[in-house]
C-alpha cells in the first residue's frame, strides 16, 4: 500500500509504503534521487517520529545518501549524543569519527539477532546503518520485534529468568580465544579498567598481567523507555550461550578452556546455568517474528534499539553497511 506524505519540500517525489508481508520496515521512499534527507526529516520530523514509535524501524531509500560523509552528515543531525562500541565484543571498523563498520564477522556465517549492547547498564536508544554496498547476495540484517519475542517464549521461562536475578554474563579477556584486554576495554592500565567497570556496574577480577574477567548481571526482560508497560526480550542470552556455538568451535575450545574460561559464559544471574532447551526454544521465538529485506545501495535504516533487534544473513561479494548509535 502507498500513501503520499505530506510533506514541504518535495512532496510529490516522495511516497511511504510497508511491505506486503508486514509494517516494519516502514518505508520511505523518495522518487527524486537528490532528495536531501536531513531537509526531509526537518519537515517531517513529528510523523518519523510517530512512525518510529509504532513501527521501531524506518527504512528511507532513494533519498540522496552516496558515501561515508553524506551519512555521517545524517547521523551528526539525527543524533544528539552518538555512543562509543564501549564493551562491545566483536570487531568493527572506524569510518568516522561518528561512523564504523556493522560487525565483522565470516561472509558465509550469519549473525544471531540481537539488541546492541543490551549487556550495558544503559543501551543506545536508536542504531542507523546505512548501506554503502550492497551485497550481490543476501547480506540482509534481519530484524525481529521484541516485543512479539517476549510474547513467544514460554511464560514459565520468562518467570525462572525473573526468580533467578536475569542474566549473568561472565567474560574472559586474553585468554588463547576471545579479544585480548587491550581490545576490549582499549587500554592495558588496570586502574583505569577497574575504574571503568565500576562506572558500568561491572565487577573486575585481574587474573594474571593481561588476563582479566569481569562478571556483569542484567535483567532478560525491559521496559520500553518511551512506553511504560510494554515488556520486551533483551538480552545476550541466546546470542552467547555455549549451546549456540558450532559444535566445532565448542569442541576446540572446550580442548583448551574450562567453561568459565570461555571468552563469553552465560548463565542464570545467580549463577545457575541455563539449559540448552530454553536457548532453543528462544532461538525459535526469534526465528518466528524474523522480517528480512534486501539491502540497496544508499538505503538508511533507523531503528529503535529496544524495540527491534537486528542481526546478519551470510552473503556473497564485498558488503559495507556503515553503522552509527546513540540518543
Amino acid at each position: 500500500m502507498e500513501n503520499t506524505i505530506m510533506a514541504s519540500v518535495a512532496a510529490e517525489s516522495i511516497t511511504r509504503r510497508s511491505f506486503d508481508h508486514s509494517n516494519t520496515p516502514y518505508v520511505y521512499e523518495s522518487n527524486n534521487t537528490s532528495e536531501n534527507l536531513i531537509e526531509f526529516f526537518d519537515n517531517n520530523t513529528a510523523l518519523i517520529n510517530q512512525d518510529l514509535n509504532q513501527h521501531g524501524a524506518l527504512l528511507f531509500r532513494g533519498f540522496n545518501i552516496k558515501n561515508i560523509q553524506d551519512f555521517d552528515k545524517f547521523t551528526s543531525y539525527r543524533l544528539q549524543e552518538n555512543v562509543k562500541y564501549v564493551g562491545g565484543a566483536t570487531p568493527r571498523k572506524k569510518l568516522s569519527k561518528l561512523t564504523s563498520t556493522s560487525t565483522i564477522f565470516p561472509k558465509d556465517q550469519s549473525i544471531r539477532l540481537h539488541n546492541e549492547l543490551s549487556y550495558e547498564i544503559t543501551m543506545p536508544a536508536e542504531l542507523l546503518f546505512c548501506c554503502i554496498i550492497a551485497p550481490s547476495e543476501q547480506g540482509q540484517t534481519p530484524i525481529v520485534d521484541t516485543h512479539k519475542v517476549y510474547n513467544d517464549i514460554d511464560p514459565l521461562i520468562i518467570e525462572e529468568f525473573r526468580q533467578r536475578n536475569g542474566w549473568k554474563l561472565t567474560r574472559n579477556y586474553g585468554q588463547c580465544f576471545g579479544p585480548s584486554v587491550k581490545e576490549g576495554f582499549g587500554t592495558t592500565d588496570k586502574e583505569q579498567i577497574i575504574s571503568d567497570c565500576k562506572l558500568r556496574d561491572i565487577t573486575c577480577e585481574i587474573l594474571d598481567t593481561d588476563k582479566i574477567r569481569t562478571t556483569q548481571i542484567r535483567p532478560a526482560v525491559h521496559e520500553h523507555p518511551n512506553k511504560v508497560g510494554l515488556p520486551l526480550w533483551i538480552n545476550h542470552v541466546a546470542f552467547w550461550h555455549s549451546s549456540s556455538l558450532s559444535k566445532e568451535y565448542f569442541e576446540h575450545m572446550s580442548s583448551s578452556l574450562a567453561p568459565e574460561e570461555f571468552p563469553y559464559l552465560i548463565q542464570f544471574g545467580d549463577g545457575t546455568n541455563i539449559p540448552d532447551s530454553y536457548v532453543e526454544h528462544i532461538h525459535k521465538a526469534y526465528q518466528k517474528n524474523e522480517i528480512i529485506f534486501d539491502w540497496h545501495k544508499g538505503d538508511v535504516l533507523l531503528l529503535d534499539n529496544y524495540q527491534m533487534a537486528h542481526g546478519r544473513k551470510p552473503y556473497d561479494g564485498n558488503r559495507l553497511i556503515a553503522v552509527s548509535m546513540g540518543y
